[in-house]
């Protein structure tokens, strides 16, 4: 049993239309596909579809309950509905959720770790968890249910097994961070950097600091701040905040310190001085020394739960990641393909060229990018800066996709790169082209750009084709 439906009366403030206010429910679902028995569904009002349409499918289907905004209540009568299904009439699908979802997680008692960051989240999000699941029962974020309605849906999974919980925080303006804060009531917060991201939303990297510095507010003075010491914004950050901070990166001013690292079968090892004192090693199985950083915050997390060096060295070498997050596949036509189709920023494309550059080594390496989205006026720079990056790094070839993503040709070929080696394509399709065409026995194949770009299809195909 999750709530009683009684609870969720009292909570929402609703009304029951039809049903029994003495039944339970077992989960919650904003999609009436996911209904297995028993659960309370949510009718939101989505970018294509409103939920309320599918009320009926949700309960027929196994659902116990569901809710129904009174600006839709006209729309039904009780008879429309299976018998023994409840029915509570809300002002607002949307902020019920939220207010069920911090009603339970008040129930329940884990430690909350909540990581935001402008790069890195979920990969980080995903390290803390493997960490901590050496030694304690976590939750963990899956999947984007990091913002509004994905974290209280996870906060709804919690269980009174469940120690502790490892939650992603997304965020696209000011406010939204504060929000979820409230909601999660985090005792130790991680924040990975301040990069490009949301520019266009926010104006500059200042503002989104202070976006994401609301999870510091929201901890106060009894919290702890996990944060990377080399990111001049961060610093400036926790050096305001008065709970405890801890430090970690490269430079000699952090906590939790970087003596050396190396890529080293197919990850980064590296050698990290303590904040007790004396030193470990540890290896993380990506590439690039950006996920060094992100195994920092790991480590800085699991020695804050009292874990053993061995424990933390465990839930490295073991994590396994999200999906479309640096994923490597490899074809059975010889050749890898590297799916970050996730999302993109000038900081988060650098780090992934470098990560390829790395994983290919000496065979090909190919990189096919799209637009980055919500740069503002720094989209062109952006893009410009990202093809500066890549002839820098010395990938083989470049396919662009997108008007925006043209301007990373640009830069490269002001930086050196051949022009014959470089291919603009206004579509995925397109894309998907050129690569069939290139020599790709051998090569390595990122394929990175804007969740709107939907480039994960490109990877989808070549699966397909050469599987």
């Amino acid at each position: 049993m999750l709530l009683t439906l009684a609870e969720i009366l009292t909570i929402t403030k609703g009304t029951l239309l039809a049903g029994r206010p003495e039944g339970c429910i077992s989960g919650a679902i904003i999609d009436s596909r996911d209904a297995r028995g028993g659960e309370l569904f949510f009718p939101l009002q989505g970018e294509k579809e409103n939920g309320h349409c599918f009320i009926n499918d949700a309960l027929r289907r196994g659902a116990a309950a569901s809710l129904l905004e009174k600006d839709y209540i006209t729309r039904f009568s009780p008879g429309d509905f299976p018998p023994e299904k409840a029915l509570i009439v809300v002002d607002n699908c949307l902020q019920c959720l939220q207010e069920i979802a911090a009603y339970h997680r008040d129930k329940n008692f884990p430690a909350v770790v909540a990581v935001t960051g402008s790069n890195g989240k979920t990969t980080t999000k995903d390290l803390i968890a493997s960490v901590l699941e050496t030694r304690y029962c976590v939750l963990k974020t899956e999947g984007n249910y990091n913002n509004d309605i994905g974290l209280p849906l996870t906060l709804l999974r919690l269980r009174p097994q469940h120690e502790i919980a490892v939650l992603e925080m997304g965020m696209r303006g000011r406010g939204e961070i504060a929000l979820l804060s409230a909601l999660a009531k985090p005792g130790l917060g991680v924040i990975t950097n301040i990069g490009e991201a949301h520019l266009e939303l926010l104006g500059s990297r200042e503002n989104i600091s202070r976006a994401k510095g609301e999870l510091l507010e929201a901890m106060g003075s009894r919290g702890t701040a996990v944060l990377n010491g080399d990111d001049p914004f961060l610093r400036r950050m926790g050096g305001l905040f008065p709970g405890r901070t801890v430090y970690y990166g490269y430079g000699e001013r952090s906590d939790l310190r970087v003596q050396h690292s190396q890529f080293e079968n197919g990850g980064y090892a590296f050698t990290a001085v303590l904040p007790q004192g004396g030193v470990a090693e540890f290896w993380v199985p990506l590439p690039g020394k950006h996920n060094v950083y992100n195994a920092l915050a790991a480590v800085a997390v699991g020695l804050h739960f009292s874990l053993k060096e061995s424990e933390i060295r465990k839930g490295l070498a073991n994590a396994s990641f999200s999906a479309m997050r640096m994923e490597r596949m490899q074809t059975k036509s010889g050749f890898w393909l590297i799916n970050d189709a996730y999302n993109a920023s000038p900081s988060s494309m650098e780090f992934a060229l470098q990560a390829l550059k790395e994983w290919a080594g000496a065979e090909l390496s190919i990189a096919v990018l799209g637009d980055m989205l919500e740069l503002g006026a720094y989209t062109v720079e952006g893009h410009r800066k990202t093809g500066h990056c890549l002839a820098r790094v010395g990938i083989d070839y470049l396919v662009t996709v997108g008007e925006q993503a043209a301007f990373i040709g640009e830069g490269a070929k002001e930086a050196g790169f051949p022009p014959g080696c470089m291919f603009s394509c206004s579509s995925n399709a397109e894309a998907i082209k050129v690569l069939q065409s290139l020599p790709l026995r051998g090569a390595h194949v990122l394929v990175k750009g804007s969740r709107a770009m939907g480039m994960e299809t490109i990877v989808n195909e070549m699966l397909a084709k050469y599987n």
